[in-house]
């Protein structure tokens, strides 16, 4: 393993008491000394993290185990290595060594604060040096590495990082260059919240199906009203028009089917004889009324279908968001220290499906409005033809 970190002091006068030995308070002041150097080379400025992050370190808690004296003008060694890492905390190992003797031993549980308040919070992920290892310690050093904080720290930052909290303590804060990873954060959501997500999926991809679908059918009945429109009014006869709509083996659609069910009704009832001479022209009128009826329901349906999915979709992602802000919570009951950076890995899953919920509804509604317009327009369409067409067929009934 490689040697620990090591600062070198000398012993001066105002080192010592009046036994001429290093006054036991002095040894903290040696190693505080060491710690502070330990985080400068490792490229980590307190003074930067104090104005950039608000952060600072502290001593929580100190064992000191006093083995030997220094004297006046000794030449030291006060190393520091990293023992443990916490969400908000680390453990350090200090020696004081002079030509190889130990003279103290200490472990150091350093907190992080914000700078603000001192409060407790979390460690964020920041660059830093390798820590040393002391031979024969047993330590538990990090393995992943972290990402430097959003402002850059000082180009003294030594090229090795590694990881200063838990590997397995969540970070944080995201690293902002990675931005959002929605992948992640589905994934790791609680099981009712992926229920949740899932049938948002399903009910959002049922909606394009739909979406997609009734736009090719209202753009063909719009394209075949127009055409059967201009052909109806170019002057072509009746009967031949009748006749090409009545074929065999071919469907009829839209407005043809209308002026084809409106037809077929005259002509019945005027093969009837000594009846009412309003018969026919009610006939007619009857099976266009019918004939509408049955095209307009064809291009409505499945509209309801997207009024469902925009209407409820918000709900239902707010109940997955809800659910997970719960857990997230109740599991802050078995936390000693609860700050924001706790909560919001979960809180952040939570709201994807509320997100999800509007990425479901707003094209849904958008759609069901559009296509409610447009299929309105059609029927006002397909009524102004049946008049049109039954003032014709009365024409030629006082005609004939």
């Amino acid at each position: 393993m490689a040697e620990p970190f090591a600062w070198p002091v000398r012993v001066y006068w105002e080192d010592t008491d009046a036994g001429g030995v290093v006054y036991h308070a002095q040894y903290l002041a040696f190693m505080e000394r060491a710690r502070s150097e330990w985080m400068r080379a490792a490229g980590l400025d307190q003074d930067v993290l104090r104005r950039n992050h608000d952060l600072v370190f502290v001593v929580r808690a100190m064992e000191v185990d006093f083995r030997a004296p220094a004297r006046l003008d000794d030449q030291l060694s006060v190393s520091v290595a990293l023992l443990e890492c916490g969400g908000a905390s680390l453990v350090l190992a200090q020696r004081i060594a002079r030509a190889g003797t130990l003279l103290v031993a200490a472990k150091v549980k350093i907190a992080a604060l914000r700078a603000a308040d001192f409060r407790p919070c979390r460690i964020p992920r920041v660059p830093v040096a390798a820590p040393h290892a002391i031979p024969g310690e047993s330590l538990m050093l990090p393995s992943a590495l972290l990402q430097s904080l959003p402002q850059a720290l000082p180009d003294t930052a030594a090229a090795t990082p590694v990881e200063l909290a838990a590997s397995g303590a969540p970070a944080a804060a995201a690293p902002a260059d990675h931005g959002l990873d929605i992948l992640q954060l589905v994934l790791h959501a609680s099981l009712p919240v992926q229920l949740v997500m899932a049938l948002l999926l399903l009910a959002s991809l049922a909606s394009w199906v739909i979406i997609l679908r009734k736009k090719r059918v209202l753009d063909r009945a719009e394209r075949e009203a127009d055409r059967f429109e201009e052909t109806f009014w170019s002057g072509v006869e009746l009967p031949k028009l009748y006749a090409a709509a009545s074929e065999r083996h071919r469907t009829v659609e839209g407005m043809e089917a209308i002026f084809e069910a409106g037809m077929r009704e005259f002509n019945r009832a005027r093969q009837r004889r000594g009846g009412d001479p309003r018969a026919p022209l009610e006939s007619a009128q009857r099976g266009m009324r019918a004939a509408t009826s049955r095209e307009l329901d064809g291009l409505e349906r499945n509209l309801e279908f997207l009024a469902n999915v925009g209407s409820i979709s918000p709900y239902v992602g707010l109940f997955g968001t809800v659910w997970g802000i719960m857990i997230s919570f109740q599991g802050l009951a078995s936390m000693k220290e609860a700050t924001i950076a706790t909560v919001a890995p979960g809180i952040s899953e939570a709201l994807v499906a509320t997100a999800m919920g509007l990425f479901a509804a707003i094209p849904a509604v958008w759609a069901y409005n559009r296509f409610a317009t447009r299929v309105e327009r059609m029927a006002v369409r397909y009524d102004t033809f049946g008049e049109e067409f039954a003032s014709v067929l009365q024409r030629q009934a006082q005609e004939g």
